[in-house]
């Protein structure tokens, strides 16, 4: 038999895409796509800590900024180091030299999320929170920024939009995305 579960009192924590006040914990260069990995977590606000309690509950690092190293995008990593000079007094990054990206530990930096959806290994619609960019603390605390759309993959269908209402019974609609006239909940 089952022990008694207050469902009503269960609540499982989530986010939404949003400018946060962000601390680097970890950094990582991936070679196989060329970029820089920063682990983030919140450190201001409703959801300060959101990730490190993810981790401990999921299993995984929900939230990670990958800064281009190809020299195509060489403006976009400037721009990222431009936001943690803004925001860290003491952050030193020499542009003429090299720099060890593990100086970028412990700073802080705004981060301007967005939601990926895309189709998992398991054929199941998922969707992720990205950094779309890095900017200085400032412009998130004075809420100066717009918070992007949400991003689709290539295999990932959009749901149809007819005004403000998702239409889930018409043909065109992905299989996972129908509704039949039998499913209305009332």
């Amino acid at each position: 038999m089952l022990p008694n579960m207050n469902l009503s009192e269960a609540k499982r924590e989530s986010i939404e895409p949003n400018g946060y006040v962000v601390r680097v914990l970890r950094t990582n260069i991936d070679n196989k796509y060329n970029r820089l990995q920063l682990e983030v977590d919140i450190i201001e606000g409703d959801q300060e800590g959101y990730f490190g309690r993810l981790q401990d509950r999921a299993g995984f690092w929900g939230l990670t900024a990958n800064l281009s190293l190809k020299k195509d995008d060489a403006w976009k990593f400037a721009n990222a180091i431009e936001a943690f000079r803004a925001s860290n007094a003491d952050f030193i990054w020499n542009d003429d030299d090299e720099n060890d990206e593990n100086e970028l530990i412990g700073k802080v930096v705004g981060a301007i999320t967005q939601r990926r959806h895309y189709i998992g290994n398991d054929g199941l619609k998922k969707s992720k929170m990205l950094v779309n960019r890095l900017v200085p603390v400032d412009t998130i605390r004075s809420g100066d920024f717009e918070v992007p759309a949400d991003k689709y993959a290539d295999d990932c269908p959009q749901p149809v939009k007819t005004g403000n209402v998702v239409d889930t019974t018409g043909d065109d609609i992905p299989e996972g995305f129908k509704q039949s006239a039998d499913d209305t909940p009332f």
